[in-house]
């Protein structure tokens, strides 16, 4: 029993020393393993990068005296005293005067005929449309415009863009019609009817007598019916409207145009609109486009009124020397304010498109160099 004993004793002894190595050999083994390091690796990498200087656009400075090639006085044709042009045109023509040294007699007119006389060298820089550059372009279409094929080549482009224009069309207040088409069915019914409006070949005497006509209605039939077609003036339109002379008044002006502003603070007036057939008409056949003028612009508009719309352009003629072109087209730009103070709708401008709203019209190379200097053109 006492061998048995001592033996268990010297077993649990062993386990002992055993658990001790195993323990000591454990610690031993995690001091020789080293602990893991961290490399820090440095990449030097080279960036070129290439910057392009944008020059800084130059234009030519304006001469101190005109060069002889100039010409010594030139024509500005615009639209009707009254209109939304004649205070532009007026602008430009003072500014030319002033600047260029070169005399700028400023005429009334309007968009048709002004084109027509500069492609006939009876004008120098004109008024017109963007949309009219289509009509000219085609030699049926401009004959029936016209009367005549316009010299397409002849006309080039200054400036678009000028500002929205607007169709307008207003009429006494109590007048039973709202519509050309209700308009056209009185004078079938043979009664009297009298519209006023600017002369003819104007975009306004255009879209009266084009929706007239699609109604089946002529000025001759009004006239036969005891009516009255006035084409002439805004001035004297309004005045007629005054004296019961005019019933209905179509005109193409900026929102706030002076003849509109009058006849809508002295009478009481309400709109004549366009019918969605209208619309469609006119903007598939002829490129005009619409938008609304909106609500409180005049007394008479109580409601957005939707509008026909296009851009005025300056047109001029193909044989104006370049170098005095380029200066032209600088004024318009360098001056915008000058004309602002008495056309704001004129605000509209942006000089730097004034190259892209011009329809099919082609740019006069002095007015292309301008905007190329400034680097409004690519």
């Amino acid at each position: 029993m006492v061998i048995v004993s001592a033996q268990k004793s010297l077993i649990g002894i062993l386990v002992v020393l055993i658990i001790i190595a195993g323990v000591g050999g454990y610690f031993a083994g995690s001091v020789a393993v080293p602990p893991p390091r961290t490399v820090t690796s440095v990449v030097t990498q080279t960036v070129t990068v290439t910057v392009t200087a944008t020059p800084t656009p130059t234009v030519t400075p304006i001469p101190p005296s005109p060069p002889p090639h100039w010409p010594k006085e030139i024509i500005i044709r615009v639209g009707g005293i009254g209109g939304a042009w004649y205070p532009i045109g007026a602008g430009l023509g003072d500014l030319i005067t002033k600047n260029l040294k070169v005399r700028a007699t400023v005429q009334p007119g309007g968009s048709g005929p002004n084109i027509l006389a500069t492609s006939k060298n009876e004008a120098d820089i004109v008024m017109a449309y963007a949309w009219q550059s289509a009509v000219a372009r085609d030699e049926k279409a401009a004959k029936e415009y016209w009367g005549e094929p316009i010299n397409f080549s002849n006309v080039k482009l200054l400036a678009g863009g000028l500002y929205t224009q607007y169709f307008h069309a207003v009429k006494v207040k109590g007048f039973p019609a709202s519509t050309f088409k209700e308009l056209a069915d009185m004078v079938k019914a043979g009664q009297r009817v009298s519209i006023g409006t600017n002369i003819r070949g104007t975009a306004e005497e255009f879209t009266l007598r084009t929706l007239l006509a699609k109604y089946g209605v002529t000025y001759d039939d009004i006239r036969k019916a005891g009516g009255t077609v006035f084409l002439g003036p805004h001035t004297d339109i309004v005045q007629m409207m005054r004296e019961g002379k005019i019933q209905v008044y179509v005109a193409f002006g900026g929102i706030g145009y002076s003849a509109m502003v009058e006849a809508d603070t002295t009478m009481e007036l309400e709109p004549f609109i366009l019918t969605d057939d209208d619309f469609k008409f006119m903007m598939e056949n002829y490129g005009f486009k619409k938008s609304v003028i909106p609500k409180g612009s005049y007394r008479w508009v109580k409601e957005d009124y939707p509008s026909l719309v296009d851009y005025p352009v300056f047109l001029c003629r193909a044989g104006l020397p370049e170098d005095f072109i380029y200066f032209v087209a600088r004024l318009l730009d360098e001056n915008k304010d000058y004309i602002v103070a008495s056309a704001k709708y004129f605000e509209e401008f942006d000089p730097s498109k004034a190259w892209q709203l011009g329809g099919l019209w082609e740019l006069h190379p002095g007015a292309a160099k301008y905007y190329k200097d400034k680097g409004y053109m690519p």
